[in-house]
């Protein structure tokens, strides 16, 4: 049962929308990224879906994150792209599960080796630092030396890939980190299953080669900051729960930091800070009844906003994110990145996931 009228509404038609154009640009497969609980997406209800579009992989953050989609039935194979602190129970885990690791490092690799692998069969993915200077490989002499001392493991070196740094620019460093990428694949020469290096921008605006995967994060939620036809999945609505008539001259919320000019109608809709809102917005944004502007006048609060109405016969339904004004709006408004807007949004909030209208899954 859900109580409060505050909810995200997720549509999947789009979604779907997105993931096959991103695959018929680049002619790859597709490793959905549903990290950091689908960048506010709602993880559970996103993978369910893409277990329905047959998605080569699925790729989280953690084990906790991997675990998490595995005990909600999720089925898609899944790839950990972060660190994963090892012990026994752990590997038994991800063997049981089948879940795929990144090797990070070869004091990763060194500490894994020491473990009773016989009966736990563990896939790998190798990453490879090219200049992000984060996770990752520098030294193919120690790739090599991984491969070689593995080989009575039982290791699975399915995969190999690297992160972009500044995929959004058009500088060549993009081009620079595929180059030195390709250049060690060639210095280490083992046949993988898969290769994958394309964040998001890097789909739309370069010309890869090499891989045959490609990782779309915010792109598959419709976001990208290279013109494309790719289409925002989430909306973010309430409604209001009360009217009042402010006289003029008063003042509205923590700080009194907007007074009223004249009699002036206000909503208060349940929805704040709290829920990833961003304070940043006080005064500076606005809200939608339809397709009428309403602006958010004084301070966010925790749990609450308030809003100036055109009136007091107006619709309840509140469009915080739509089709007027969306994440991205409220990132530039506040000054950060359209993923923090998104991975902020409070897993208490209401999801709801719509396929041709009908209700997919709710969370």
């Amino acid at each position: 049962m859900y109580n409060r009228p505050t909810y995200l509404e997720i549509n999947l038609d789009a979604l779907k929308h997105n993931y096959e154009y991103l695959k018929s640009i680049s002619n790859k497969d597709v490793f959905a990224v549903v990290k950091a609980n689908a960048y506010g997406h709602g993880m559970i209800g996103i993978s369910k879906f893409l277990d329905t579009l047959n998605c080569s992989y699925i790729c989280v953050s953690s084990l906790d994150e991997a675990m998490r989609l595995r005990n909600k039935g999720v089925i898609s194979p899944l790839l950990i792209l972060g660190y994963v602190k090892l012990s026994q129970q752990v590997l038994n885990t991800v063997s049981k599960n089948q879940i795929t690791l990144s090797a990070i490092s070869i004091e990763w690799f060194n500490e894994l080796i020491t473990y009773n692998l016989t009966n736990t069969p563990i896939t790998i993915h190798i990453e490879m630092d090219t200049g992000m200077n984060r996770l990752g490989f520098k030294d193919t002499n120690e790739v090599a030396f991984m491969l070689e001392a593995s080989r009575e493991k039982n290791i699975i070196w399915e995969g190999i890939y690297t992160h972009f740094h500044s995929s959004d620019k058009q500088d060549g460093t993009t081009q620079n980190q595929l180059t030195r990428f390709k250049s060690m694949l060639d210095e280490v020469n083992h046949d993988f299953k898969w290769i994958h290096t394309s964040n998001s921008d890097a789909i739309l605006n370069l010309s890869d080669t090499i891989s045959n995967a490609i990782r779309p994060g915010l792109a598959l939620y419709g976001y990208s900051s290279i013109p494309s036809e790719l289409v925002p999945i989430m909306h973010f609505y309430s409604h209001i729960t009360q009217m009042k008539l402010l006289q003029k001259h008063e003042t509205v919320s923590y700080g009194a930091t907007y007074t009223a000019d004249e009699n002036t109608w206000i909503g208060i809709v349940p929805v704040g800070y709290a829920d990833g809102l961003p304070i940043g917005l006080s005064n500076n944004f606005s809200v939608y009844i339809g397709n009428e502007s309403c602006p958010v006048v004084g301070k966010i609060c925790m749990d609450q906003l308030m809003i100036k109405l055109p009136s007091n016969n107006v619709g309840d339904k509140v469009t915080i994110s739509g089709t007027i004004s969306n994440f991205e709006t409220m990132a530039k408004l506040t000054n950060t990145i359209t993923y923090e807007i998104l991975t902020c949004l409070n897993i208490r909030i209401h999801r709801i996931f719509r396929i041709n209208n009908q209700i997919f899954i709710e969370e």
